[in-house]
């Protein structure tokens, strides 16, 4: 791609990606600021005035227009790919039914792979594209996108086919991980023989033909117990895929500790969780993930203990949870709103949650969620005058403008500034 010089910023706003070992969360702001991108990179970022006099002659340029520039956000645990909704189910909720209840009916999880195994890839590429698009339009440069809905096999390879042509038709970054959610219907008295084929036959086919980078278990009462999800994620690491951990949603599962024995790339959800597990993940180094919309939609749990794990060393990434049952969001900012209501973080510690240590959680902070000189240039640009404005403003957000790789790929069509 040809050079880019982006001018006219009023403020830009980046986590440090330096002395990536040492958890002090600055946030470095220039104003009146520009970017040099050269190919699909940074190759400077600083004051207008100073990057005006070395630019290359006749390098495009692209007026920001008094925006606040901030590195694309990553939204790093999603169940995007599904088909229909549940939206009977939230109203059921609402009238006292538990989630857990729900599932035991038969609602819940099962409930949508039925929906996913009656469709065709094309439906659930139909049906779910549009939920990609409205998450680039809430500034999301990179998103990680789950299986989990199909649970019998033939569902869940629909589901991961599906997602490697979505990737073909999104500007964003997509990371694609397999997930093992929850036993199948079908399977309620073959749960031994289900849990052997997963790992001796699933999960080395999901690695050898590229399906997904990486392994998720629900680790859970309702789901799979600690040795289950260990053999499962032990099966995904024999296989070199990345591990994460769905952990501590609904209790102390065990979860926590097992992303912390196998040191997950994460561990997601922990509204349970004790300092004793914290210490362990921060030992670890596993990043927790937490997803603040899933506990306001489902309305019957705690929020994770965000500032103590904060307190204690870990790294805090923020993500949508955006999934059927749970979690019908694909805003971003909206959970930004969440955390910092209901787990008192900074605006510095929320821009770093859904930049640099989300996409830690991904273990791809090397390329992305700063903006860094080397940095892959994805970009989101907001009509806001500061990062203190991004989590104040709630429920209809979105970027202004959004780059990736140096390449406007979005542009909202309402320009006026908010205040």
């Amino acid at each position: 791609m040809a050079d880019l010089f982006i001018r006219n910023i009023s403020l830009l706003a980046t986590p440090l990606c330096a002395n990536r070992e040492e958890i002090i969360r600055r946030v470095k702001k220039i104003p009146r600021a520009a970017i040099l991108i050269h190919d699909d990179r940074i190759a400077e970022v600083g004051d207008e005035a100073s990057l005006s006099q070395v630019i290359p002659r006749n390098t495009p340029t692209y007026d920001a227009h008094g925006m606040l520039a901030l590195p694309g956000l990553v939204d790093c645990h999603t169940h995007p790919v599904f088909v229909g909704n549940r939206a009977q189910e939230f109203h059921q909720r609402n009238a006292g039914k538990s989630y857990l209840e729900i599932a035991a009916a038969g609602g819940g999880i099962q409930a949508s792979a039925r929906q996913v195994n009656a469709a065709s890839i094309e439906q659930i590429v139909k049906e779910s594209l549009p939920r990609f698009n409205r998450s680039l339009a809430c500034g999301v440069t990179t998103i990680e996108s789950k299986s989990g809905y199909g649970l019998e096999w033939q569902g869940e390879e629909k589901l991961l086919l599906a997602l490697s042509e979505i990737e073909k038709r999104i500007p964003q970054r997509l990371h694609k991980t397999f997930l093992i959610h929850v036993l199948p219907e079908t399977r309620k008295q073959d749960r031994e023989a289900f849990c052997r084929e997963a790992v001796t036959e699933i999960i080395p086919q999901v690695a050898s033909r590229n399906l997904a980078s990486a392994i998720d278990v629900f680790c859970e009462n309702g789901a799979f117990t600690y040795d289950e999800a260990r053999a499962f994620l032990t099966a995904g690491k024999d296989s070199a895929l990345q591990v994460t951990v769905h952990a501590n949603q609904f209790g102390h599962s065990g979860g926590a500790e097992l992303a912390a024995e196998l040191q997950a790339r994460s561990a997601d959800h922990l509204e349970f969780l004790d300092e004793r597990e914290i210490g362990l993940l921060a030992q670890a180094g596993v990043v927790g993930v937490i997803l603040p919309a899933s506990v306001f939609f489902l309305g019957a749990s705690p929020y994770p203990p965000a500032r103590t794990m904060i307190e204690h060393g870990m790294r805090v990434a923020i993500a949508t949870d955006m999934n059927p049952g749970s979690s019908m969001t694909e805003s971003l900012p909206f959970c930004l709103t969440c955390a910092a209501v209901h787990c008192r973080m900074s605006p510095e510690e929320l821009l770093w949650a859904v930049t640099l240590d989300a996409a830690r959680a991904l273990r791809d902070d090397s390329n992305i969620g700063s903006l860094e000189q080397g940095k892959l240039a994805d970009i989101s640009f907001w009509n806001l005058p500061d990062i203190e404005s991004l989590s104040y403003h709630f429920g209809n957000l979105r970027a202004a403008a959004v780059t990736v790789g140096g390449r406007i790929v979005y542009e909202d069509c309402d320009a006026s500034r908010r205040y």
